[in-house]
C-alpha cells in the first residue's frame, strides 16, 4: 500500500486535518514526508498545539511545493514547562521560481521557553520573500531559519515579539512588512539584514543594546517606507541604508540614547530624494553618529559618501515643530557627532513674545 493511502489514516491518529478550525494538540514524534504534499490550512477558531515531552513534528516538502501553511489560526510550540517542535524542511527546490511563498501563514506562531520551531532544508534561493508569518511570538524559546549557503531569499514577519531570552536567529534577510510592530525585549534577534517593506513599521527597542546581533537595517524599496523606533534604553547598530521616500521617526526616551555607526543607501545609490529623519521629543545628545564626514545644511544632513541630502525635522515633547538652524557637532575626543538644532520661534511665538518685552518696558517707563 503506497504512503499516500496511508496518508489520511496516520494524519488523523496524530496530526491535525485540514482546514482545523477547533483545536488539536499533538503531542508525540511524527513525520510527514515530502512524498504527502500534505497542506495544513487553519481557520480563524482553530489552534494546534505541539506540546509535550515527546511532541515533535518533523514535515517535508518536496520541489515547487508552496503555501504548505496557510490560515488566521494560532500554533502553540511547546510551553513554559512542556517541550515541543516543529521543524519545516525543503528538498529538491525547483529550477524555476513561482514566486509565491512555502509558508503564508496570516496567524499567531506562539514559542514557548521550551519549544522550538525550525525552517529550512533545500528551497528556492530569489531575491523576495520566500515564507511569511503575520504574528510571531517567541516568549523564552528558540526559532531558527536556516538556508543552503549563497541563498538570497527573505523571511518575513509582520509582527515580532522576544522576550524572556528568546532566540530568533536566521540565516536569510529578515523582511517587515506594512503595519507591524516588533517589540523587542532582549537581544534575541540574529540576522545580518533587516530589510524594511513598504509602508509603516514600528520597532519597539525596550532593552539595552537589542540589536547587538542586527546590524544592518534597511529600506528595501524607494516607493515609500516609514520606520518608528521607540527607544526605551540605549542602543546600537552598524548601519542604516536610506532609499528615496524613506522616512526614519525617533523617538528616544529621557535617559536613553540611539547610535549608528554609518549611514548610507541602499547598493550606494547616489543622489536619492525624499529622505527624511523626524525626531520627537528631540534631544540633540539622544541621537549619535559615528561618521566625522557628514555635514549639516540649513534643514538637511548631508552624507558625501553617496552625494545624498536627508531632511531633518523635529518636534518637542509638546508636539509643536521646532524651527531653526541644523549643525553636525562632531568630537574628535568622543569619537562621534550629534545634530544640534539652533532653535528659532515660530513667527507666532516671537510676536507674543515681542509683546511681552513691549510690555515689561512700558510698566517699567511708568514706574520711573
Amino acid at each position: 500500500m503506497s504512503a499516500l493511502l496511508l496518508m489520511p489514516a496516520l494524519l488523523q491518529a496524530a496530526l491535525p486535518s485540514t482546514p482545523l478550525n477547533d483545536e488539536f494538540t499533538t503531542s508525540t514524534n511524527e513525520t510527514v514526508p515530502a512524498s504527502w504534499w500534505w497542506k495544513l490550512d487553519i481557520g480563524a477558531t482553530g489552534t494546534w498545539n505541539i506540546v509535550g515531552d515527546l511532541a515533535q513534528v518533523n514535515w517535508g516538502y518536496d520541489g515547487g511545493q508552496s503555501k504548505i501553511l496557510t490560515g488566521s489560526g494560532t500554533i502553540n510550540i511547546g510551553s513554559e514547562t512542556e517541550a515541543g517542535s516543529l521543524y519545516i524542511m525543503g528538498s529538491n527546490p525547483p529550477s524555476a521560481d513561482n514566486w509565491v511563498s512555502i509558508v503564508s501563514f496570516n496567524g499567531t506562531v506562539n514559542v514557548g521557553k521550551m519549544g522550538s520551531f525550525t525552517f529550512g532544508g533545500s528551497y528556492i534561493s530569489r531575491w523576495g520573500k520566500v515564507s511569511h508569518i503575520d504574528t510571531l511570538n517567541i516568549n523564552g524559546g528558540i526559532v531558527s531559519v536556516m538556508a543552503d549557503s549563497g541563498n538570497t531569499s527573505y523571511f518575513c514577519v509582520k509582527n515580532l515579539d522576544i522576550r524572556d531570552g528568546g532566540l530568533m536567529e536566521s540565516a536569510l534577510s529578515l523582511q517587515s512588512y506594512s503595519g507591524g510592530v516588533w517589540n523587542l525585549y532582549t537581544d534575541g534577534v540574529k540576522s545580518s539584514l533587516l530589510r524594511v517593506g513598504n509602508g509603516n513599521t514600528t520597532l519597539n527597542l525596550y532593552g539595552q543594546d537589542v540589536l547587538r546581533n542586527l546590524p544592518r537595517i534597511s529600506f528595501d524599496e524607494n516607493t515609500g517606507s516609514v520606520l518608528r523606533m521607540n527607544v526605551s534604553a540605549d542602543n546600537s547598530f552598524s548601519t542604516f541604508e536610506f532609499n528615496s521616500k524613506g522616512v526614519i521617526e525617533l523617538a528616544i526616551a529621557e535617559g536613553a540614547s540611539l547610535k549608528i555607526e554609518k549611514l548610507t543607501t541602499k547598493n550606494g545609490v547616489k543622489s536619492i530624494s525624499n529622505a527624511e529623519i523626524v525626531f520627537y521629543d528631540y534631544n540633540a545628545d539622544a541621537f549619535l553618529l559615528e561618521d566625522s564626514t557628514l555635514t549639516a545644511e540649513d534643514d538637511k544632513l548631508y552624507v558625501p559618501s553617496v552625494d545624498s541630502y536627508i531632511k531633518l525635522t523635529a518636534y518637542d515633547e509638546s508636539g509643536n515643530l521646532l524651527v531653526g538652524d541644523w549643525v553636525y557637532d562632531w568630537s574628535d575626543e568622543l569619537g562621534v557627532g550629534k545634530l544640534v538644532l539652533n532653535a528659532v520661534p515660530e513667527p507666532e511665538a516671537a510676536a507674543v513674545l515681542l509683546g511681552v518685552l513691549a510690555l515689561a518696558f512700558v510698566v517699567r517707563r511708568r514706574k520711573k
